[in-house]
């Protein structure tokens, strides 16, 4: 059973038109993704996924590029693959030195990937919530301002941790295909 319905750019109206405009301005894409096109039918709804998305990932003080880290960290525990490729192709765009098993393999404690440590303590943060929230403790909070993090961005961390596991249980719950750029990466 297909459980979705895809609004294209042509066939949307209105307040789902206005998200799509911001979307590629802001993205430079050519097209909006399929995540976005299966919400198209409802402009209330498409507008409150946008507004968080654009609010908790594009904007803010943490650098884009662990935002997108951290939403693919998340994504691969809930075995979530559209979030997971989709988050895979941003942060490889971000930062082309990085490879897609790098991005696998970022939280294993041998990992060679260069990177801050505090951006490692994010995403290892980003893992532990994404498994259970309630079995993170305060000293998990603590090591994260101690690694220099302000309690500001400890919350936006926060809340791209909350944004991801919105997507997963949507796009999965949808089972939405990946879109064709997505599915190179995972060819690749």
């Amino acid at each position: 059973m297909q459980r979705y319905v895809l609004t294209s750019y042509e066939q949307s109206r209105g307040g789902t038109r206005e998200v799509y405009d911001e979307f590629l301005r802001l993205s430079g894409a050519a097209e909006p993704p399929i995540w976005m096109t299966s919400l198209g039918h409802n402009p209330t709804l498409i507008r409150a996924y946008w507004e968080k998305t654009r609010g908790c990932l594009l904007e803010g003080e943490l650098p884009h590029v662990l935002k997108e880290m951290v939403v693919f960290v998340v994504s691969r525990v809930n075995g979530a693959e559209y979030c997971s490729a989709c988050h895979a192709h941003s942060a490889l765009q971000l930062d082309p030195t990085l490879t897609y098993h790098d991005l696998v393999s970022i939280l294993d404690p041998k990992s060679t990937v260069p990177l801050p440590a505090s951006h490692r303590m994010a995403l290892q943060f980003a893992d532990k919530m994404a498994r259970d929230a309630n079995a993170v403790g305060d000293e998990e909070f603590e090591k994260l301002l101690k690694a220099g993090f302000t309690e500001s961005e400890i919350k936006e961390l926060l809340g791209v941790i909350d944004l991801a596991m919105m997507f997963n249980c949507y796009t999965s719950g949808m089972r939405l295909p990946l879109d064709p750029q997505y599915k190179a990466l995972l060819e690749s």
